[in-house]
């Protein structure tokens, strides 16, 4: 039997095989979705993404979305307020792999504060197809994830290239 570690392998180590766990928040208040501009440090600089991040040793996917939603955004939400909706494996050309379990919450106003992750920014549904810089996926992603009904549930893959060109990206619903 393999000994299972807590530890994330170094950078280059076993490139391709290790998937970093992650969340990806849709935050929603009536009709509108909360997405973060990243920082100039990030990988997806400049682009609106969803809040979230990586999944820490010992935490489930619930409490790194409440974590994550808590440092990103100031936001206190309970875990009743969080509802897992799927899961996407997205794919990177230079052999980054990563599993984000797709979370939707509600949060009951629109007061946030950003951080050094980047610029937090409420953009309204019927707004988010002619969004210019949000990432490629999440033109898809969003609108399916808000119309699945109760007992359904995402799963997909998206495949992007070195330069954060979306290659593919496939959806399916699946009963819960």
């Amino acid at each position: 039997m393999a000994e299972r570690s807590r530890r994330r392998p170094p950078v280059g180590v076993g490139a391709g095989r290790y998937v970093a766990p992650g969340v990806l928040c849709i935050l929603r208040h009536r009709d509108a979705i909360l997405l973060i501009e990243g920082a100039r440090r990030k990988r997806w600089a400049g682009k609106l993404q969803g809040i979230g991040g990586g999944i820490q040793p010992g935490e489930n996917p619930l409490r790194a979305a409440l974590r994550e939603v808590r440092e990103e955004t100031g936001l206190q939400l309970a875990a009743d307020d969080v509802q897992v909706k799927g899961m996407v494996h997205s794919q990177h050309s230079y052999g980054e792999s990563k599993l984000m379990i797709i979370v939707v919450a509600r949060a009951s106003h629109r007061r946030v504060r950003g951080g050094d992750e980047g610029k937090l920014r409420w953009v309204p549904l019927r707004a988010l197809s002619r969004e210019p810089n949000l990432i490629p996926d999440l033109y898809t992603l969003i609108p399916r994830v808000l119309s699945l009904r109760p007992g359904e549930l995402l799963s997909g893959v998206a495949v992007y290239d070195g330069k954060g060109g979306m290659v593919s990206f496939e959806l399916t619903t699946v009963k819960s």
